[in-house]
């Protein structure tokens, strides 16, 4: 449909900003087209519409319209499939037939991919890897693949309960079973291959497969409780041995003799437990084990960083608007469902990695089990730089000119090596287009911080507000690279997925509007609120993920005042014996010298400084990344080949165990050439770090 357009100024129609711009790639979940017009008087009242041609030459069926700004937007009837497509943009005088073509071009859409998978290939991709997970479609079993990839496991193959068969399970070393997963036909077969010496995971098993584990249900439930992890032993040594939170319901099992109880079940954490959350049992003659969760891990992290659903769209802070901390509030007296005296602990990401130890025990019975690091060269910790600039006069220019002198001399962007940054403007910002361009290219991050005037917003609104946001961004600084990273003004967060969904519709693909906020409820506690320190994608509540990820804001002006006691903290938690790992969002708006602080500490203590694209990038290429061809060698050794992303070349560490039952690792080569690898005790586990590259690794044990 035709619509009417308003502009001033120009004697003739120009489009200054696209979405999707010339010769762009986009997911399938693009926000269709928009652009923005500048008309002049004659063309004020003139029609406009966007024509969208498919790579079939047809037109493709939508609707246009514009709002008061003189954006222009075309919305199809049905979601955007795969292929090349063209647009026009036609000005169409009063009466006349045919529209005059003001601009074209075109872009593509990408296929979408299957995140539910590994990267290498799509659901039961067979590529031989030793892991095998069986997620049942629509429920969050599928969540377990964004778990094992933040873990560093990212050779895996996928396959539905559907299409487990023996032959599937063949020379499998662990086969991991979510929790929608663990009952049905495939059980049998299942079964079969433990008993052959097959290792398991599986997340709440009942029927036969409790049975098999040494499981007894009790019939009862224990629901968003605590469980507390034995830490005298592998695979729980090294972990946190304080009480962690757990979200969903846990089913309540009585064991027997043979099952070895890892983690237990507590009510709360001033009380012990009776029931195991997780246990390892030997099953058969032939060497078979299982590691029973008797929760569903995939929800627990999930609920764990995302916060509680039912909360969603409900203000619980008293403190308009709706943000992110409310989904970790109480209402009407209840408890809150994050428990603040846990917030200095990781909790999602150390149950993960509880997950990973008891991979790397079970695996570590056919062979050693390599993955890869969370951070390029081996980093404990890095600072994601992110401002806010809300038009400050010269806030942006000072601090990145500041960012600038802060770098050693020669050093290299892409390495990690400069301090670089984030900085979100809003469209007034006095930062000329000229002083943009050069910024970005030094290696810094610009975009627009969108703004629903502090407001709650509705899925019309929010959508609204982007459009407007990013096409005068785009209108005003068409030099700079499409966005990727975001937090929305005042993180307004009206429900519990539309925020990255709109993200996602706009090609951005790192979040940082979990913030940890207000200062009265943080109450001077550092820590996680999400539980992490991971970037890892968002899900809904079946499972289905989008591929736009989740990255805290954990350190944060206004809530600390001017207080270095947090940036202090999650720096010393990632750099001794907790182990807690990771990147720390920040948000800072010139209104302080919190900047600054981050800056001298980081400096001082050497944690590298970078943008939220940064690392974007480094996040896609390590889980693009994959160890290939993986065997056991007849002496005990093992062999291998890396393929590196080339997001990741040059940044990216292997990690291989050090031990392997009786052996110690006594060399590693990459094509024949001696790896020179440091040994770092990692949750309990030693293991051998290394720069991973392009080559065939062989490791010899003695």
């Amino acid at each position: 449909m035709s619509v009417v357009a308003v502009g001033t100024g120009a004697w003739a129609t120009e489009v200054v900003a696209r979405y999707p711009g010339e010769a762009a790639q986009v997911g399938p979940d693009t926000a269709g087209v928009h652009v923005q017009l500048e008309t002049g008087w004659f063309q004020a009242h003139e029609d406009f519409d966007i024509v969208l041609t498919g790579s079939n030459r047809d037109a493709v069926e939508g609707r246009t319209e514009a709002n008061g700004s003189g954006a222009l937007s075309f919305t199809p009837d049905e979601p955007l499939a795969a292929g090349k497509y063209a647009v026009k943009v036609e000005e169409n005088a009063s009466g006349a037939s045919e529209g005059n073509v003001i601009d074209s071009w075109s872009f593509t859409v990408e296929a979408p991919s299957s995140l539910a998978a590994n990267s290498s290939g799509g659901a039961s991709a067979h590529s031989g890897s030793s892991i095998l997970l069986v997620a049942r479609d629509g429920t969050r079993d599928s969540y377990l693949a964004e778990v094992l990839r933040a873990e560093g496991f990212t050779s895996f193959d996928t396959a539905t309960p559907e299409q487990v068969s023996s032959d599937l399970l063949a020379d499998r070393a662990v086969v991991i079973l979510g929790a929608m997963s663990s009952t049905g036909p495939h059980i049998s077969d299942i079964r079969a291959w433990v008993l052959s010496g097959g290792d398991l995971v599986t997340m709440k098993p009942q029927g036969e497969l409790a049975e098999l584990a040494g499981l007894q249900p009790t019939g009862e439930t224990l629901e968003n409780a605590y469980l507390q992890i034995d830490t005298d032993a592998q695979p729980g040594a090294g972990l946190t041995a304080e009480a962690m939170q757990f979200k969903g319901d846990a089913l309540l099992y009585s064991s027997g003799s043979v099952t070895e109880t890892v983690a237990t079940l507590l009510p709360d954490p001033a009380n012990s437990g009776q029931y195991p959350a997780l246990t390892v049992s030997d099953v058969g003659d032939a060497g078979g084990r299982i590691a029973a969760f008797s929760y569903d891990l995939a929800t627990s992290v999930m609920y764990t960083r995302q916060g509680d659903p039912a909360a969603a769209g409900s203000e619980r802070d008293g403190s308009p608007p709706i943000r992110p901390n409310d989904l970790f509030m109480g209402s009407n007296g209840e408890p809150d469902p994050l428990d603040l005296s846990r917030i200095g602990t990781p909790q999602a990401d150390e149950q993960m990695r509880l997950l990973s130890n008891v991979l790397e025990e079970l695996h570590g019975s056919t062979s050693p089990l390599p993955r890869f690091w969370y951070l390029p060269h081996g980093e404990n910790a890095a600072i994601v730089m992110t401002a806010d600039d809300h038009a400050t006069k010269d806030g942006s220019r000072t601090f990145l000119e500041r960012m600038v002198s802060a770098a050693p001399k020669d050093c290299d962007v892409a390495q990690w090596e400069c301090a670089r940054a984030s900085v979100w403007l809003d469209p007034s910002t006095p930062l000329s287009p000229e002083d943009a361009k050069h910024y970005s290219d030094l290696g810094f991050d610009l975009g627009v911080h969108v703004s629903t005037q502090c407001a709650d917003w509705t899925p019309e609104s929010l959508a609204d507000a982007f459009t407007r946001h990013m096409l005068a961004f785009r209108a005003r600084y068409p030099d700079l690279p499409d966005q990727k990273g975001h937090r929305l003004h005042c993180i307004a967060y009206s429900d519990w997925l539309g925020l990255p969904k709109e993200d996602q519709k706009w090609g951005i693909r790192i979040d940082m509007d979990y913030y940890n906020w207000p200062p009265s409820w943080i109450d001077g506690h550092p820590g996680y609120m999400t539980g992490s320190a991971l970037p890892m994608r968002f899900s809904d509540e079946t499972g289905r993920m989008l591929n736009v990820f989740q990255q805290e804001s954990h350190l944060v002006n206004e809530t600390w005042n001017g207080s270095t006691a947090a940036i202090e903290e999650l720096i010393d938690a990632a750099e001794d014996e907790r182990g807690y790992y990771g990147a720390f969002g920040t948000h800072f708006d010139f209104s302080d010298n919190f900047d600054q602080q981050l800056m001298d500490i980081a400096t001082r203590r050497g944690v590298p400084m970078i943008s939220a694209r940064q690392l974007l990038d480094f996040t896609d290429g390590r889980q693009a990344s994959m160890f290939e061809n993986v065997r056991a060698s007849a002496d005990g050794g093992l062999a291998f080949d890396i393929d590196v992303d080339p997001l990741a070349q040059r940044l990216l560490w292997g990690m291989l165990p050090v031990d392997s039952g009786d052996a110690t690792l006594a060399s590693l080569t990459a094509d024949g050439n001696p790896v020179d690898y440091d040994v770092r005790l990692i949750k309990g586990v030693r293991y051998a770090l290394f720069e991973a590259g392009d080559a065939h690794y062989e490791a010899r044990y003695r």
